[in-house]
């Protein structure tokens, strides 16, 4: 088979073709014929040397993905050949057991081999079967950010309940995060706003379903840009994405009793010192909550929801397998509006 590997993480130059023997499941694994595969940031950092230590120069990439069981190990059950499947990051964070640093260990695209080949081993227990009603175009792009978003927005923002009826919710961007954020949280009811340097990118999210938009390149206090837009009412639930270079401005942003999910650096380093004042935290009664991705469960969740009111994620372009590295490059470009993907051949 074809596959292409990290290499020395010099970059996107780094990546390289390679021919691979077909790989064969193994107890309690399933053998997935690749479909179609998505791209997220922390896939440029692994090539950058910036996320993920000691990674072998052979790692297959792309923690997103989609395809069909070619074939079952033994002591697999409840899945069949002919399955369309995606697969849950985290292979072993089990709802019932919770989060702990142990789930670092096998993280589909970064400590295991990826989705960026002809086939792919994945244990089975971390597979999804889709719903008809969801494509693979669709598919291809959810494993980070669905089970990311529901955990920030729903299980943590929401306490649990998928009814955001009545609920402000504000995420900062127009990358693949943000756009889906939109698309869940207008499908469970929300009223939802949205920042962006771009006003095109802005309007796309309004024909989309935003409720308030708001330029920070025009407006530098964006946050109260947004107080002012609402009538002062700020939001309910951030799915942060700016992380804390811009984190005075989320806080100003944010209702009193609002809870921020954080999960993204995009205004700088996640290892930043955060400089913003303790007072507006405390005189707000804000819920801050650092969020790294989900579990399989808030995955599954995702999904259904999607299945249930026909929500497309909104994906940007779609590269040639053979064309991988220009997929890279148009994510490293930030002219994207949601997510970027690589197909392969029927």
């Amino acid at each position: 088979m074809k596959a292409w590997e990290i290499g020395p993480r010099g970059g996107i130059e780094s990546l390289r073709l390679v021919e691979r023997a077909n790989p064969v499941a193994g107890p309690g694994e399933i053998l997935v014929r690749v479909t179609a595969a998505g791209l997220n940031y922390r896939d440029l950092m692994i090539l950058r040397g910036a996320y993920g230590s000691d990674l072998p120069e052979i790692r297959i990439p792309l923690t997103d993905g989609v395809g069909v069981i070619e074939a079952l190990g033994k002591g697999v059950e409840g899945l069949a050949v002919g399955d369309r499947v995606v697969a849950a990051n985290f292979v072993d964070w089990d709802p019932e057991t919770g989060f702990g640093f142990h789930i670092f260990a096998r993280d589909v695209g970064v400590t295991l081999d990826g989705w960026l080949a002809e086939k792919i081993v994945l244990p089975a227990k971390a597979a999804i079967v889709l719903p008809n009603a969801i494509s693979d175009a669709s598919a291809a792009t959810l494993a980070v950010v669905a089970g990311t978003v529901w955990h920030a927005m729903i299980a943590f923002g929401n306490s649990g309940r998928a009814d955001l009826s009545g609920k402000l919710v504000l995420a900062q961007g127009t990358g693949g995060v943000a756009f889906y954020a939109l698309q869940l949280a207008k499908a469970l009811g929300a009223t939802f706003a949205i920042t962006s340097s771009s006003d095109a990118k802005l309007a796309r999210a309004r024909e989309m379903g935003a409720d308030y938009t708001v330029n920070y390149r025009e407006h530098p206090d964006w946050g109260a840009a947004l107080l002012e837009a609402t009538g002062g009412q700020g939001a309910d639930i951030v799915v942060d994405t700016i992380g804390f270079g811009e984190f005075e401005q989320t806080l100003t942003a944010t209702a009193p009793e609002g809870r921020i999910g954080t999960l993204g650096a995009l205004s700088g380093s996640p290892q930043d010192k955060a400089d913003f004042a303790q007072g507006p935290i405390l005189g707000k009664n804000i819920t801050i909550k650092g969020i790294t991705s989900g579990h399989r469960g808030m995955f599954e969740a995702a999904l259904k929801v999607m299945a249930e009111h026909g929500v497309e994620t909104l994906v940007d372009a779609s590269f040639p397998f053979a064309d991988a590295p220009e997929a890279y490059r148009h994510l490293e470009s930030g002219a994207h509006m949601g997510k970027v993907m690589v197909h392969l051949p029927d």
